[in-house]
């Protein structure tokens, strides 16, 4: 995103915060600081990703414009309307506009799992469900109920 201009990172912002926005249970992308993800990623992911993000923000953000139901930049709907375009054009006919979203919402992922705020977050979450699961009872003996084991044995 070294070179992408100032409007494109506030489109693309506006985008992945869309993907994955914050809740109650656990912050969005707007609680991550997104400067050290973009050099990593610039780095690291492919050109055809790296390239097919930009195309994406940009068709996402246009797109609306022509949209049943929009008739706005992206930037322009509301967070309900963002959410209903998103799911309308991610479960359209067309390979090639399923593709558009879910590029972006591979790099939300990616952006979103770098923050420690995320994953901090989800980490919690693991610890409470472990915690509350029932681990008095350990299972029976698996290897002896297992007949792959009786054969390997024999």
């Amino acid at each position: 995103m070294q070179n992408w201009l100032a409007f494109e990172r506030r489109w693309c912002q506006a985008l992945l915060e869309a993907m994955i926005p914050s809740g109650e249970r656990q912050p969005g992308i707007a609680a991550v600081d997104m400067a050290p993800f973009w050099p990593r990623f610039q780095a690291a992911a492919p050109p055809l990703l790296r390239h097919g993000l930009r195309a994406s923000v940009w068709l996402l953000t246009w797109l609306p414009l022509i949209w049943p139901g929009c008739w706005r930049t992206f930037g322009g709907l509301n967070d309900e309307r963002r959410d209903r375009f998103l799911v309308a054009v991610a479960g359209s006919r067309f390979f090639l506009l399923r593709q558009v979203v879910l590029a972006v919402k591979l790099v939300a992922c990616l952006a979103g799992f770098h923050g420690p705020a995320v994953r901090i977050g989800l980490d919690a979450r693991l610890a409470e469900s472990v915690k509350d699961a029932d681990l008095a009872d350990p299972p029976s003996d698996a290897a002896s109920s297992n007949p792959a084991n009786e054969t390997a044995a024999s």
